[in-house]
């Protein structure tokens, strides 16, 4: 199905360039995603050798995050290619969640305060599990409705590490991946009470007020 999108070029296809393609197939009724990771230098290949391919970190991540009560897309499969006993390109087979909304569509159109809990829970929750995504994206966390409450579930899972702890340096990144994704018309008022449920339960160190100025200069950086 995945190679039929690739030559098709339909709808089918989701995404298609030098990191990644993507296709989506619907099989005995489940609807599914294909994220193909190919070829692109040796030099990765040999790390790859040490990190595992970015199909088995994905398969990994994802099932790490669902054992430690973090919703994600639930892969359910992955594959390998090799040659010459180095990975030539991985693919990982997941659950589609494009059937909800995610969070940066939900932030142009949804319910500030709900949205505003949910995310500010999900990397207060993240934090506290010693979990880092490596790419919380606003278009990386779909939303699913229950009991009026937004569960986020991650997608974009081959970065998903899972350290002893999460320094201040890798908790603010995370902050700023996600406060500088979200469209700039979301409201400050709803960042800050955001930022401070956070800081609620994660201190940093060095000062609230100093990790504050610290994450608009980083999201700034990011083209906020």
């Amino acid at each position: 199905a995945h190679r039929e999108a690739l030559a098709s070029s339909d709808r089918r296809l989701l995404k298609s360039d030098e990191r990644s393609r993507i296709s989506a197939a619907e099989v005995a009724g489940r609807r599914l995603e294909i994220k193909e990771v190919p070829f692109r230098a040796p030099a990765r290949s040999f790390v790859d050798l040490v990190r595992g391919s970015a199909g088995r970190r994905a398969w990994l991540g994802g099932h790490g995050l669902i054992a430690r009560g973090v919703g994600a897309a639930r892969p359910l499969a992955f594959v390998e290619s090799r040659r010459g006993g180095l990975v030539v390109g991985s693919a990982v087979l997941l659950e589609d969640l494009r059937s909800l909304q995610d969070a940066r569509e939900a932030a142009t159109q949804g319910d500030c305060e709900t949205l505003r809990d949910a995310l500010a829970g999900l990397v207060a929750t993240l934090h506290r599990r010693s979990i880092d995504h490596g790419d919380l994206k606003s278009t990386h966390i779909f939303l699913e409705e229950q009991d009026g409450r937004l569960l986020p579930r991650l997608i974009d899972l081959e970065g998903v590490r899972f350290p002893r702890r999460i320094g201040p340096k890798r908790r603010l990144r995370a902050l700023a991946q996600l406060n500088a994704s979200l469209p700039d018309a979301f409201p400050n008022d709803a960042r800050c009470r955001a930022f401070a449920r956070y800081l609620a339960e994660h201190p940093f160190p060095g000062g609230n007020r100093r990790a504050l100025e610290r994450l608009v200069a980083m999201s700034l950086a990011r083209r906020h």
